[in-house]
C-alpha cells in the first residue's frame, strides 16, 4: 500500500473495564494511539424495525500492519465512534483490514 493511500487520520481507544463498589462493571474506551489509514465504504442498509427506519453503516478502515489494535477496541474518524466487527491481517500487502460498524448510543 502506497503512504499516499493512508490519507484519513483516526484514534483507536482501549475498552477498560472497571468495577465499582456494588458489584457492577463499567466499560469505558482511553485513548490507545492515532494513525493514518484508507477509509473504504462497505455498505450500507436501511431496516424498519417496530415503524422505526434504521440506517446501517459500515466502513473498512486499512492501517499499516504494526498497528496495536484489537477486537474490543473502538475506532473515531470523522467524529463518530466506529465498533470493530473484524480484523484481518494481510501477509500480501502488510497490512491490517479493519471491519467497522457505526456505533450508535441508546439514549
Amino acid at each position: 500500500m502506497d503512504a499516499s493511500d493512508l490519507n484519513e487520520r483516526i484514534e483507536i481507544y482501549r475498552q477498560v473495564k472497571t468495577g465499582t463498589p456494588s458489584g457492577a462493571s463499567d466499560v469505558q474506551y482511553e485513548f490507545r494511539c492515532s494513525t493514518r489509514a484508507r477509509v473504504n465504504y462497505a455498505s450500507g442498509n436501511r431496516t424498519i424495525i417496530n415503524d422505526t427506519i434504521f440506517y446501517d453503516v459500515d466502513r473498512e478502515f486499512i492501517v499499516r500492519h504494526y498497528i496495536p489494535v484489537e477486537n474490543t477496541d473502538e475506532i473515531r474518524w470523522n467524529n463518530q465512534r466506529w465498533r470493530i466487527l473484524s480484523i484481518d491481517k494481510s501477509r500480501e500487502f502488510h497490512d491490517i483490514i479493519i471491519r467497522t460498524t457505526l456505533f450508535i448510543e441508546n439514549g
